[in-house]
This record gives C-alpha cells, sequence and structure tokens, in this order.
C-alpha cells in the first residue's frame, strides 16, 4: 500500500512539472518576440519598438504580426519614446504593401518617411522587417545592396535631410511593412 501511493505522488508531480515547464517555455517565446504562441496580434507601436531597442544601433530583424485599424497611423514620433531615439533617425516605408502589390490594400507613407497610415476599411494585418545602421549612409548602402527594390521601392532614401540626413540622428532605422505568412 505504500509503494502504491508514493508511485501515484510521483506522477501527479510529473504532471505538474510538464505543466510548469510548458508554462515557462510560452513565456520565454514570448520575451524573444517575433513568436506569439498564442496567435494574437500585437500593438503595432509596442511591436515595433520593441524590434528597434532589440537591434539598435545595428542589426535586422522581422517582428511579430501586428494589426492597423482602418485610418490609424504609426509615425516615427510614437516610438520616440519607447525606443528612446530621436524621430529623425527612424523612417518608415509601406514595403511589401507599396508598388504591384494588392491596391485594395491601401497602405501609404509620407513623403518624408515619417510614417504610414492605413486608409482602408477594417483591419490589415502586417509585420515589419526593421533594418538599423550606425548612419544614414551605412543604412542606404546596406539596402542598395542587400534588400530588394520592391520591398521598399525606393520611395524613402535614407539620407534625405530629415531622414538620418545628418550624423547627429543615429542610429538610423527603417521600418518595412510585411505582409504575414498565415
Amino acid at each position: 500500500m505504500v509503494n502504491q501511493r508514493g508511485q501515484a505522488f510521483s506522477v501527479f508531480e510529473l504532471m505538474i512539472a510538464g505543466v510548469v515547464a510548458f508554462a515557462i517555455l510560452i513565456v520565454l517565446l514570448m520575451v524573444i518576440g517575433g513568436v506569439n504562441p498564442l496567435g494574437t496580434s500585437q500593438d503595432a507601436k509596442t511591436t515595433i519598438s520593441n524590434g528597434i531597442k532589440s537591434i539598435s544601433p545595428s542589426g535586422d530583424t522581422t517582428t511579430g504580426v501586428f494589426e492597423l485599424n482602418s485610418k490609424s497611423a504609426l509615425t516615427s514620433d510614437d516610438l520616440t519614446e519607447k525606443t528612446g531615439l530621436d524621430a529623425r533617425s527612424i523612417v518608415f516605408a509601406v514595403g511589401q504593401f507599396g508598388v504591384g502589390s494588392n491596391p485594395n490594400t491601401q497602405v501609404v507613407a509620407a513623403d518624408s518617411g515619417s510614417g504610414v497610415q492605413y486608409t482602408g476599411s477594417g483591419t490589415l494585418r502586417a509585420k515589419a522587417r526593421v533594418i538599423c545602421k550606425q548612419t544614414g549612409a551605412k543604412l542606404q548602402a546596406f539596402l542598395d545592396d542587400f534588400v530588394p527594390t520592391t520591398a521598399y521601392a525606393r520611395e524613402v532614401n535614407p539620407t534625405d535631410s530629415g531622414a538620418c540626413g545628418e550624423e547627429e540622428y543615429m542610429p538610423c532605422c527603417i521600418v518595412l511593412l510585411e505582409r504575414p505568412t498565415k
């Protein structure tokens, strides 16, 4: 009798350990970012800010999926408080929602690259590729060498005045919107 109770208790302990390990795994995946095991979309500003902070001053990452509601806008000013960067250090591009994409998408970028706006109806699911380099010139060289033209349609030149043009606005980051794979 004593051995049977002891064996039952061991199985119960093992089950509790498995549940705790699974919960820790979920939390770790959410902290690492880019993976949302619960399948829900996150706030766009928070998601992009976390991407910028994780790679600044130099790097390349893709954020998790976020949603943009009709008439919602993302601007570099929205991200300055969360990232600690100057607004001129962050440039937006419509990326895969740009030239040659679905005309019903209706994502537009500001001429200066200071933001993007979703003008369509309903909700748009997107993610962002965030690329940061130490200066605007280094970012432009990286984009010219490694990012396909269609990814940002040459709509924004990070070295333009007002968009990482001066050396004081370092690092320089570009946020390219992309379509989620699911």
